[in-house]
């Protein structure tokens, strides 16, 4: 209860205002006590002094019986009265005997009232078995003290109007308290409403919820915290929106990021990673989180890069194979933050493609310069030949020239190849769409590869569709795609091998498969057969530049199709590509 402020604020006044109570009743009580004593002794002393004016007859021998006269003036006095002679012997009294009372000579009020004139004492009377108040005044006579007149009373009345007074202040503190508690109360509960909103609008914003507004209707400090408090939630809620918005985008850039992307803190321990780094390493990101960089990526280059990086706070590049995945990778470390450094940042980018590529290119340099080199040498020789006079011989010279025409075909076709990659490369590759009939395309086809065919010795089949609808399409380019498979079928086949040629249709797309008895794709060359430059015959035995099946693939993909293929080595293989029926074309020219 006390943790409450509701109550910190309302006990303390409870306490003030009833010890307040406390003591102004005390006091009252005290108060009326002394005036109600007060007023009895006064009262008591002018009774006794009326009784020594009434007595004194008596001692001057006017009156005979003082203890007739005592009980006469006890009765109309509603008080007791004794008359004292000077040697204290009791002359008359209202409710004893004066014969059988003791002598009052030792009495302290009548001891003092023969010393000063007037004696006041209150004890217990064993006469009457009450607390009693004694006033006695000497009775004189021309100056000359020849008795003690006594009043006395019980205090009975004024102990009970006593009793009433601090009756009535003490059921006025409870009442007071009372109605001081359900104020204070009401009062703390009020002031500290705004304190107990904020509160739970404090512990809602913890819990995320952060669109919290309290009402104001005070201009005190309450309300001045409740404003502020509105302020805050607005500010907070617009910043965390603002945080959230620009987490979203880095949290969207790090996921399509093609780089791998790792902080650190200052220890070299993984604090974030991103979608590319699990699949560089093969491991889940909460794998990665709060380990040490060189238990992700298990290489010792990089984790000595990181800590150089960290220790001068300047950029490291590494260079490296993962063991992990086979991959080459470069990794960049730079430092986050100036001074006191707060971590770093691992970059991971994936060269593997792009070493790739460039071994693919220096292969395809040298197989250029050999493929070039072979057939050139070949004219050369058959043109000295000729020079030297084999051109007079007519059945050498139709041999020579057919010979060259071949050779420059060769050349021809790879120049073809190598023009038509240039233009992919740079997007200026253009289609020329119109309504093709794919029947009648793999017909032309077949007619114009038969004989290179049957000079392998390999027989092509067919199993076209009886109704096929047509296609819209770029038909030199789809032909030159399709001759680009069968000749790499024709190519790797064996000698009485065999070339089918099938097309399906479906409502949506038509396939094209074109399946040979060939050696076969390696597993290992699969995964590439359609990467630029790459030859899966290492040996240039069979020739040509690498080029055709990636030009096959692009051309089917800048039509909206797919292609791939199914091989097994050793025991043939079949490409195929799809071509939507339903492809939206904007113009008839279209780059890839």
């Amino acid at each position: 209860m006390f943790r409450n402020i509701q109550w910190k604020i309302a006990i303390p006044f409870i306490l003030l205002i009833v010890g307040s109570m406390g003591i102004l009743g005390i006091y009252l009580t005290n108060f009326a006590r002394t005036t109600q004593i007060d007023n009895l002794r006064s009262h008591l002393e002018k009774e006794a002094r009326v009784t020594a004016e009434a007595s004194l007859p008596a001692f001057l021998g006017q009156v005979s019986n003082l203890d007739v006269l005592a009980k006469k003036l006890g009765k109309e006095m509603d008080a007791r009265v004794t008359i004292i002679a000077l040697d204290g012997k009791v002359m008359g009294d209202s409710e004893e005997d004066p014969s059988i009372m003791e002598n009052h000579a030792t009495r302290p009020e009548v001891k003092e009232a023969l010393a000063s004139g007037r004696g006041e004492s209150t004890r217990y009377s064993t006469t009457v078995g009450q607390q009693m108040m004694y006033v006695a005044v000497p009775i004189t006579n021309q100056g000359k003290v020849i008795g003690v007149a006594r009043v006395s009373l019980t205090l009975i009345a004024v102990e009970n109007s006593i009793g009433h007074v601090t009756l009535v202040v003490s059921l006025a503190t409870l009442s007071t308290a009372m109605l001081a508690m359900l104020a204070a109360f009401l009062i703390a509960r009020v002031t500290t409403r705004p304190i107990r909103e904020i509160t739970r609008a404090a512990r809602r914003i913890a819990a995320g919820e952060l669109e919290q507004k309290i009402a104001v209707g005070t201009r005190d400090e309450t309300g001045q915290l409740a404003r502020a408090f509105n302020e805050m939630s607005l500010n907070l809620n617009k910043l965390v929106g603002e945080i959230s918005i620009e987490k979203t985008k880095l949290t969207t850039i790090l996921g399509a990021m093609a780089d791998g992307v790792v902080m650190t803190d200052t220890e070299g321990k993984i604090v974030l990673a991103n979608k590319a780094v699990e699949k560089l390493f093969n491991l889940r990101q909460d794998e990665m989180v709060a380990k040490p960089v060189i238990e992700a990526v298990l290489d010792h280059e990089v984790d000595e890069a990181l800590k150089l990086c960290l220790s001068t706070g300047q950029q490291q590049t590494v260079q490296f194979e993962s063991g992990i995945t086979k991959r080459f990778l470069r990794a960049i470390a730079v430092p986050i933050g100036e001074g006191r450094l707060a971590g770093a940042l691992l970059l991971f980018q994936d060269l593997t493609e792009l070493r790739s590529i460039q071994t693919m290119r220096r292969e395809l340099v040298g197989n250029i310069s050999h493929d070039l080199r072979t057939p050139i040498a070949g004219i050369k020789a058959m043109v000295e030949t000729l020079r030297d006079g084999a051109i007079d011989d007519k059945q050498a010279a139709g041999d020579f020239l057919t010979r060259i025409d071949s050779e420059v075909d060769r050349l021809t076709q790879m120049v073809s190849e190598l023009t038509e990659l240039s233009h992919i490369e740079t997007g200026r590759t253009e289609m020329r769409v119109a309504p093709i009939d794919l029947n009648r395309l793999m017909e032309e086809v077949i007619a114009q590869m038969n004989p290179l065919a049957q000079k392998q010795q390999v027989s092509i089949a067919t199993e076209l569709a009886t109704t096929l609808p047509m296609v819209r399409a770029d038909k030199d380019r789809i032909r030159q795609a399709v001759i680009n498979l069968v000749h790499n079928a024709i190519k790797f086949n064996h000698p009485g091998g065999r070339i089918t040629i099938s097309i399906r249709s479906d409502p949506e797309s038509i396939t094209v498969n074109i399946s040979d008895t060939g050696t076969g794709i390696s597993a290992e060359d699969l995964p590439h057969i359609f990467e630029r430059f790459y030859k899966a015959d290492k040996s240039r035995s069979k020739g040509g530049s690498g080029l055709g099946l990636a030009i096959a693939k692009h051309t089917i993909q800048a039509h909206g199709g797919k292609i791939w293929v199914q091989s097994k080595e050793g025991k043939g293989s079949t490409f195929s590509f799809s071509m939507p029926l339903k492809i939206v074309l904007n113009t008839d020219n279209i780059k890839i």
